[in-house]
């Protein structure tokens, strides 16, 4: 075997120990992470309750009834919120906050990249909008949103 042969087995060999050493590091991430997706109430990551009381995120009062974090490495940065009182949306330390009594009207559409899309409108006319991706249970956001605002509605009047 010559030189040049040898060379290219070593580099195809070399290639091919990185790509199985990458897999099995990101296969061990992805074990080790949090599980995504919408968590109700009763399902909270300690990471998310921790995160959400160091950057007094919530009213003494309030409890987050579902949660969804954004993020791929599930550290809360990028989120949003179901509270007892507001919806919630949290992004690299600017939270935009809507009190459920001042919601005048809320959409819903499924997109097939994006998956679900809440357009929230409050009586002040500010707008808030939550993208929850495809396979994140985005309906169970919704429900949990839909049913507070229907009950503070029905309390109202």
């Amino acid at each position: 075997m010559n030189s040049a042969a040898k060379v290219l087995l070593i580099g195809c060999g070399s290639l091919l120990f990185c790509a199985i050493t990458l897999f099995v590091v990101l296969i061990f991430w992805v074990a080790t992470t949090p599980e995504g997706g919408v968590k109700l109430g009763n399902e909270m990551d300690q990471y998310a309750l921790d995160y959400i009381a160091e950057n007094d995120l919530l009213n003494e009062s309030e409890e987050v009834l579902a949660y969804y974090d954004v993020t791929i490495r599930m550290d809360g940065t990028e989120a949003a919120m179901v509270t007892t009182d507001h919806v919630v949306y949290h992004k690299l330390g600017n939270t935009t906050s809507i009190p459920i009594i001042d919601i005048s009207d809320i959409n819903h559409r499924q997109e097939p990249f994006i998956g679900d899309v809440i357009e929230i409108q409050a009586v002040s006319g500010e707008s808030m909008k939550i993208e929850i991706a495809p396979m994140n249970q985005g309906e169970s956001f919704l429900n949990v949103l839909m049913r507070k605002w229907e009950s503070l509605r029905d309390d109202a009047a």
